[in-house]
């Protein structure tokens, strides 16, 4: 609209019901604009809200199993991890060994196995112990190119 005293600008404002938001006060003269502010506040909420729907977090889900786990859980278990891994979220299989299972981590390692063998994917890196936990994560299975 080009360029105006603070008093006339705000008068004009006024006249239509406005108001006059200062969009960069560094300029010299500062830019300002008339507008409905409430209005453009709401919209911008709205647009965030809008933004934070249609994005996509993958999260980290996490499978426990234990020592001493049977065929079927393991079943169940893998058809879980599975779903998840298909929606899109990462996958953290652990398994806390108690007492004297810390001395058979081979068997350990064993259900691992079977459960990878369940899922039908492989692991990011090969099951790790740390302290009394066994810790990976489920990765697609690399094809190999003929």
């Amino acid at each position: 609209m080009g360029e105006f005293s603070t008093r006339a600008a705000l008068e004009k404002a006024y006249e239509l019901g406005l108001d006059l938001v200062e969009i960069n006060p560094t300029n010299r003269p500062p830019i300002c604009k008339i507008m409905d502010y409430v209005k453009y506040k709401y919209d911008l909420s709205k647009k965030e809200k809008e933004a934070r729907i249609n994005r996509k977090d993958n999260e980290l889900k996490e499978i426990r199993l234990t020592f001493k786990i049977g065929d079927h859980d393991i079943e169940y278990k893998a058809k879980q991890a599975k779903e998840f891994f298909d929606s899109g979220n990462q996958v953290k299989i652990s398994m806390k060994l108690r007492g004297r299972e810390n001395a058979f981590v081979g068997e350990a390692m064993k259900v691992f196995d079977k459960f990878s063998v369940a899922t039908g994917l492989g692991y990011e890196n090969p099951p790790r112990k740390f302290g009394n936990q066994i810790i990976t994560n489920l990765a697609a299975l690399k094809t190999a190119k003929s």
